[in-house]
């Protein structure tokens, strides 16, 4: 049974401009010797069946990690595409996953969102009972380049879940890599984690042991031959997958390009990698996949491993596909509403959606840090949001889906404006501020011109269009009327946001640089 998913029309946008940061990137996975010892009982197990087998549905409990006050966390929409991207690799093995009720579970906790692995008691406690739980946060362990791991042991009574940082979700190998390791899969460079070849201190010819790093393993791995002679007891233990000496981490390896260095296995043979292996760290594929061997191993783990038995199960999720769009009602187009302390939006329904996720910002692009945004049910289409700026365009959207269908597109971009407002969350005490000229060329000061009420401490930001934060300054705010500038001499041109926040609240300002 073969599924089509339909990608939301950004999301190629979205690859394209990530593709700097996809490049060798980082498992961090540990307990490789765990994952080791299953795929040996599994192998055992091996019984490559012909023809069409029944699709096997997965739960998957998506948890999207925020800092503690809710900011710095993974979209909702995100999350729905990293699902479209999963059933994407794994449709033609005959798995599918479906997201669990309900369909996002969220955890507001800075150490957790910046170094999950100085939580692991948390995120084994916060886990939803059968399902494989996939914990997203801003990052992984401060690691730069760091993508993703699996954390063994595995079992309900282990730990058995997965985290993957936020900048990678669009990544073809970073979540069904990870996927990959829960279901027993080694990495092709088994043996070289933290050790990748080069030739001053490996050798060419490399030796008959990988140079295993202590932290990792407890007794020496064998290195693979290219030849497969010893593919059973070497490497990753799969047969259809060359060596693999951790080639992408090398300095002069650039992202998925063929590997052309003839590095020499012990039996003096030259290796020839699979760059496009989803368990390898090649970025930048066109396209990245299993092998054979690699998917009936994943199946087998799956269908017979005792440490699978809370996540096998008979359910078929609602497989019903999508392909309308809301229509947006209310507030009408451009309009001014009358609260800005708590506004009702509401769409015309789409029959076959469960859910909706529906999207509050000031960016058009729905990609700032002030973005807002909530999951309901489908039987009731409207969603109240609170707190927001006063005086104020905000755009809004709404995208329907299942828990199996995540592959859907958004209904058309609204927007309305709110009044002037006195709400505690807008700053009290600033009564008018101003932020010129707007748009702004490149070098050229910004001038913020501030009418306070009272003195206060001022924390004054500049945000670029995809919410990270580019620009701070501290500064105290006196009562009455001042002005300050901000340079623009570090910013390209495109969108960005100026915050102005205190005790009370925050204001916050489009701005353009030219």
């Amino acid at each position: 049974m073969k599924f089509s998913h339909f990608l939301p029309g950004f999301m190629a946008v979205l690859i394209i401009g990530t593709a700097s940061i996809l490049t060798a990137q980082n498992c961090v996975t540990t307990g490789l010797t765990d994952i080791e010892n299953r795929l040996a009982q599994n192998q055992a197990l091996y019984s490559p069946q012909a023809g069409i087998r029944s699709v096997q549905y997965v739960p998957i409990a998506l948890h999207a990690v925020r800092n503690t006050e809710g900011t710095d966390g993974i979209s909702e929409a995100q999350l729905l595409d990293m699902m479209c991207i999963l059933n994407d690799k794994y449709q033609d093995q005959e798995i599918q996953f479906y997201l669990t009720n309900p369909p996002i579970h969220y955890i507001n906790n800075t150490g957790i969102n910046n170094v999950p692995n100085n939580f692991t008691s948390e995120l084994r406690a916060a886990r939803v009972p059968n399902a494989i739980n996939v914990f997203v946060t801003n990052n992984i362990n401060d690691q730069l380049g760091a993508a993703g791991y699996y954390q063994s042991p595995a079992g309900w009574d282990g730990n058995d879940f997965i985290v993957v940082a936020r900048n990678f979700v669009y990544a073809q190998n970073v979540f069904p890599h990870e996927i990959g390791h829960f279901f027993s899969l080694l990495h092709p460079f088994h043996g070289w984690e933290n050790n990748p070849w080069n030739e001053s201190t490996w050798g060419n010819p490399v030796g008959v042991n990988a140079p295993s790093d202590p932290a990792f393993f407890s007794s020496p791995v064998a290195t693979e031959f290219q030849n497969g002679s010893n593919c059973t007891t070497a490497g990753d233990r799969i047969c259809d997958t060359p060596p693999d000496y951790l080639f992408a981490l090398n300095p002069s390896q650039n992202g998925c390009a063929n590997w052309t260095t003839p590095v020499r296995d012990p039996n003096n043979t030259v290796v020839d990698p699979q760059e496009n292996n989803i368990m390898s760290y090649f970025g930048n594929c066109g396209s990245h996949e299993f092998t054979t061997d690699q998917k009936e191993a994943i199946r087998v783990d799956l269908m017979n491993s005792p440490d699978r038995d809370y996540v096998r199960n008979t359910y078929t999720p609602n497989m019903t596909a999508i392909n309308s769009v809301p229509t947006l009602l209310s507030p009408p187009e451009g309009s001014t509403v009358n609260s800005a302390e708590a506004i009702t939006v509401s769409w015309f329904p789409v029959i076959e959606a469960q859910y909706y996720v529906v999207e509050v910002d000031l960016s058009p692009g729905f990609s700032s840090p002030f973005r807002k945004s909530q999951v309901g049910a489908a039987s009731t289409p409207n969603a109240t949001f609170s707190d927001l700026q006063g005086n104020t365009e905000y755009f809004w959207r709404v995208r329907p889906f299942t828990e199996f269908t995540t592959c859907t597109g958004y209904s058309d971009r609204g927007s309305f404006f709110t009044p002037m407002s006195t709400a505690v969350a807008d700053l009290s005490e600033i009564d008018h501020w101003t932020a010129s000229p707007n748009p702004v060329s490149t070098g050229e000061q910004i001038n913020i011109s501030v009418t306070a009420s009272e003195n206060f401490s001022a924390r004054i930001e500049i945000y670029d269009r995809l919410g990270q934060r580019v620009q701070t300054i501290a500064k105290p705010i006196f009562a009455g009327q001042q002005a300050f500038s901000l340079s623009t001499e570090d910013l390209i041109s495109g969108l960005y946001f100026i915050s102005i926040s205190g005790k009370t609240g925050r204001k916050t300002r489009r701005l353009v640089v030219q």
